[in-house]
């Protein structure tokens, strides 16, 4: 007798079993991404520190070539009638050479300002060294646009932003104040006290005698022109300071923890109004003046930041307490 066999049937998946592995791959992709953002932050933050290095030998060869560092900014500041015939230049313009720019720093005049159209070309390239790469690639200052801080400095074109400022000062207003108290050392025309790159005036490694591997000589002021107040960018405000031709100088004032006041406690990621800022967590990458590249906590005390600021203010700053 012929035996009959049944057809078999191939089983596929049920609905809820295609909802429990999309489920289980959520979650896999859930637990890897958190995993995948900390690798790509932390290869951000060694670009970031090894862009600091290259800027700092800049301003080193700047100092072997010439005897002394670059101005942090020339111009005519502070309403000096003896300043007034001056052209406005900041620290980028005179790295450049120093950058392995040569192109760029034989086309860049220095008789005509650093926004005027004769030098439009050069500042508006874009540097990947003046970068960090957790900042938005490629911004650009739209000079028609005001700025919302001092100085104003309009002007008909645009310029190409960077993410790392010279330090200039501690602001006088910090100084006297009762979050750090008095501080001693030299001081500029507006009673400020002085970092490592003055206005109008250049300082030699003889003139920081606080030591320079407790003195900042750049930092990391990220987003601009964009102001960020906090974690949260405040739209339709533009900053001046952000091109990296600019006169782009940190002032020094603290501000508070919500980066919306000055003056505060907060040295480090509160506001890039001038200020140190970057996105990376907890802290934002410094170059000193021996050249060394050091991650300043966002816990920073506002009167160690003012310390290591001042080049020649005779305090006593270990390297635990940043």
């Amino acid at each position: 007798m012929a035996q009959l066999f049944a057809p078999s049937r191939r089983r596929g998946f049920t609905l809820i079993e295609m909802l429990v592995v999309i489920a289980i791959i959520a979650i896999l992709i859930g637990l890897l991404l958190p995993a995948v953002q900390k690798v790509r932050e932390a290869a951000n933050r060694i670009k970031c520190t090894n862009n600091l290095k290259q800027l700092g030998l800049a301003a080193h060869n700047y100092h072997d070539a010439y005897g002394s560092f670059p101005p942090g900014a020339q111009g005519p500041f502070f309403a000096l009638p003896q300043l007034a015939d001056l052209k406005s230049h900041g620290l980028g313009s005179y790295l450049l050479a120093f950058l392995e720019q040569d192109s760029l720093a034989r086309q860049y005049r220095l008789d005509v300002s650093w926004f005027d159209p004769p030098n439009q070309v050069v500042v508006n390239t874009q540097l990947r060294v003046w970068q960090c790469p957790s900042a938005r690639a490629n911004r650009v200052r739209d000079g028609s646009l005001p700025a919302v801080t001092f100085p104003p400095e309009p002007f008909n074109g645009t310029a190409a932003c960077g993410d790392y400022a010279g330090v200039g000062f501690v602001d006088a207003v910090l100084a006297s104040s009762s979050l750090i108290g008095g501080l001693s050392g030299p001081r500029n025309e507006k009673g400020d006290y002085e970092g490592v790159f003055g206005a109008n005036r250049t300082w030699r490694f003889a003139d920081i005698t606080d030591g320079t591997t407790h003195t900042l000589l750049m930092a990391e002021c990220a987003g601009r022109p964009q102001l960020w107040q906090g974690r949260r960018v405040v739209a339709n405000l533009q900053l001046s300071g952000g091109p990296w031709a600019s006169r782009n100088l940190f002032f020094g004032r603290g501000a508070t923890a919500d980066g919306t006041a000055f003056y505060g406690p907060c040295a480090v990621n509160c506001t890039n109004d001038r200020e140190v800022y970057s996105f990376h967590p907890d802290g934002a990458n410094a170059v000193f003046a021996d050249g060394s590249v050091h991650f300043l906590k966002a816990s920073i005390d506002i009167r160690v930041f003012a310390q290591l600021v001042t080049r020649a203010g005779g305090e006593d700053v270990s390297d635990c307490d940043y």
